[in-house]
């Protein structure tokens, strides 16, 4: 086995495709992105960055170089994935870098490459990379299983999200022609007045803008309701999308477990049998009881000429010649 394929399971995306090595490699890098992240945001506390700035120099260095060498790994194994998209040496590569995670590994390493060619603003290079927590991504199931029920349900979702952009829109421009005249300054626009309508709908209600005569009230009773109808629809489609995709991933883990269960009693039965002195074999059932109706008659496997029978399954067919059965 070349070093590349070796390479490709360990950074196979499919956990059911990973080894034990693999396993271990995929918790050892995700606790190092959050150790990473942790180290950036301590960094900004003034009394603990002044403390320990060296160490969290170190930690970025090593952790730059790590997630580097990580990427280019990925790129020059990726041909060898069971994935047959990248299996191309060159276009497959060029496919790999504009997927997902690819991105991802990028932007884990761009603020590193930005400061070594010297870009100015280091604060914001800094909170670039925070940006690294979404290599977690990679090392979670929760987040495959998030990113289907969103593709399972994305036409029942894009519903909803039309629905609540038109409720915003008219219950914006409600607002705007009942409170326009006696709120000239805090109404003065219909996009300001969504704004009130989007606090309104998710039940927040900061304060900022609050209706002063009694239709925009009433407006903002029935608005808030039927805010909490629409919020109420859109959580519970992403509650049975998820229920779903739970009761699948249970059932594609619960069959390799049943087929292999199967597999184990026909060897136990192939074994029984194998083992058995009479030659007749087990029950499936009961394996400490031979079966009656099995040949005790065997042929040789290489000429096909039968066999003689071995003295207990003389003794054996005897016994069952004189009890009758």
């Amino acid at each position: 086995m070349s070093w590349r394929l070796w390479l490709s399971r360990w950074f196979d995306d499919d956990p059911s495709h990973g080894s034990r090595s693999a396993r271990v490699f995929n918790l050892l890098l995700a606790a190092m992105i959050v150790g990473n992240v942790a180290a950036v945001i301590l960094e900004t506390v003034e009394p603990i960055r002044m403390r320990y700035s060296s160490a969290f120099l170190a930690a970025e260095d090593a952790a730059t170089a790590i997630f580097t060498v990580e990427y280019v790994l990925r790129l020059w194994t990726v041909v060898d994935l069971r994935n047959a998209r990248f299996a191309h040496p060159v276009w497959g590569r060029l496919r790999y870098m504009r997927s997902f995670f690819a991105l991802i590994d990028l932007i884990a390493i761009l603020p590193a490459l930005l400061g070594f060619f010297g870009a100015a603003d280091l604060r914001v290079l800094r909170l670039l990379r925070l940006l690294r927590m979404l290599k977690l991504t990679r090392h979670s199931n929760v987040f495959g299983l998030l990113w289907a029920v969103f593709r399972d349900q994305a036409h029942t979702i894009g519903a909803l999200i039309f629905i609540l952009i038109l409720t915003l829109t008219i219950s914006g421009a409600l607002a705007y022609m009942v409170e326009g005249e006696e709120q000239a300054t805090t109404f003065n626009s219909i996009p300001a007045a969504m704004w009130w309508a989007i606090e309104t709908l998710t039940t927040v209600g900061y304060g900022d803008m609050v209706p002063a005569t009694a239709v925009g009230r009433i407006l903002g009773g029935v608005v808030s309701v039927v805010g909490i109808g629409t919020l109420a629809l859109f959580s519970g489609v992403i509650t049975v999308g998820f229920l779903d995709q739970l009761r699948i991933r249970r059932e594609q883990v619960s069959v390799p477990r049943l087929v292999s269960a199967a597999n184990r009693k026909r060897v136990v039965l192939e074994a029984g049998r194998l083992t058995d002195p009479t030659g007749a074999g087990f029950d499936d059932e009961r394996f400490s009881r031979p079966r009656t109706d099995a040949p005790l008659a065997r042929v040789c496997p290489h000429c096909g000429h039968s066999l003689p029978r071995p003295p207990q399954a003389e003794v054996w067919g005897a016994a069952t010649e004189n009890s009758g059965t």
